[in-house]
């Protein structure tokens, strides 16, 4: 069926959102080892009321109870809406107790409908996998880069699809707390080989207004170098007004986050910045979201000297949160390099499918 858009978890229809965080939890601790990074109800409401830049049409399987409905699977296709519009992207989830009934395959089966019948000519499908994820038989891109256990359900559901793996990613973990004298170090270090010619700037959500174009640019730039491997997609488009919308749908999911950013002092432009974000409902953990730095200012260790800044003063925000999670393409050696030097460890991955509809 699909899931009844309730107006706020209030709502009695909100059964179906808290179901689906429930499943999600369920499935990351099978697959992954724990659930950090599983949704939550009210980060799953405010995705579906902000549809401006992606559709997310979704589909989920259900068992009826005495308790009520209980959600036992999950289909849900990302159509963008300014870029890559031959392109459908989609995740599949069955909760553990349930797999192979063929519930799957059914949910399979709608997205690629869904796809079909939106114009789509080309599917994408995403398989994340934990540290045990390249065991026995194992495929990997034609780069080389990355392996995925050949025998994981999901890599057999995307081969059975026609979809053939493209890129691998990497999944990172971080314990903390990272000793201070550590990150000043990391942090002295890059400061002496970045020298006078860069700024720093630390932030916390909302993005002041000064810097949102500078920051879409800094966005834009990411979505335009990223390691693709095989993958046939364009860059994904940002600008000011997606920074905006971006910080409404954070501040209304309960998300904060901190910033930083390194500005070229001669030209007062941004030219590196790196972000953290977490959610108080789960107090031990921290993603890493962006981290990039334009192709100009390269060599002056501003990634360093970026995340550095930043890890210290999450430190000071958030002293409770014991790891740090961030996602890497195996294509991408010089952050991969930079995240091992600060303490990463390997920590599963996402296998990227790809194929003609």
């Amino acid at each position: 069926m699909t899931p009844p858009h309730p107006s706020s978890l209030e709502d009695p229809q909100a059964w179906a959102y808290r179901g689906l965080a429930e499943l999600h939890a369920a499935a990351q601790r099978a697959d992954l080892g724990n659930a950090d990074n599983a949704p939550t109800p009210i980060g799953i409401l405010v995705g579906m009321n902000n549809q401006e830049y992606m559709r997310k049409p979704r589909q989920i399987a259900v068992v009826d109870t005495p308790d009520g409905p209980l959600v036992v699977g999950e289909a849900m296709v990302f159509l963008r809406v300014r870029s890559n519009l031959e392109l459908a992207s989609c995740i599949v989830v069955v909760h553990p107790d349930h797999r192979g009934q063929g519930i799957g395959t059914a949910l399979a089966g709608w997205a690629n409908s869904t796809a079909r019948a939106e114009g789509r000519t080309s599917l994408l499908a995403y398989v994340d996998f934990g540290p045990e994820g390249a065991d026995g038989e194992t495929l990997a891109p034609a780069s080389g880069n990355g392996r995925v256990s050949a025998d994981l359900p999901g890599v057999r559901m995307a081969r059975k699809l026609g979809l053939t793996l493209q890129i691998v990613e990497r999944r990172s973990r971080l314990d903390l707390p990272v000793p201070p004298e550590t990150v000043a170090r990391f942090e002295a270090e890059a400061r002496a080989a970045a020298g006078d010619a860069y700024r720093i700037h630390t932030w916390a959500a909302p993005t002041p207004e000064a810097w949102v174009a500078q920051y879409a640019a800094l966005e834009q730039a990411l979505a335009d170098d990223e390691p693709r491997g095989g993958l046939d997609m364009e860059s994904d488009v940002w600008d000011a007004d997606r920074i905006r919308v971006e910080d409404a749908a954070i501040a209304a999911k309960g998300d904060q986050y901190v910033v930083t950013a390194a500005e070229h002092v001669a030209t007062g432009e941004l030219v590196a910045m790196t972000m953290l974000m977490w959610n108080d409902q789960k107090p031990e953990h921290t993603d890493q979201q962006a981290t990039v730095v334009l192709g100009a200012h390269r060599g002056h260790r501003l990634g360093m000297l970026v995340k550095a800044v930043n890890l210290r003063e999450h430190a000071r925000l958030r002293p409770g949160a014991r790891r740090i999670y961030t996602w890497n393409n195996e294509e991408n050696p010089h952050m991969l390099a930079i995240n091992v030097a600060l303490g990463f460890a390997p920590a599963g991955g996402c296998a990227n499918f790809q194929g003609p509809l």
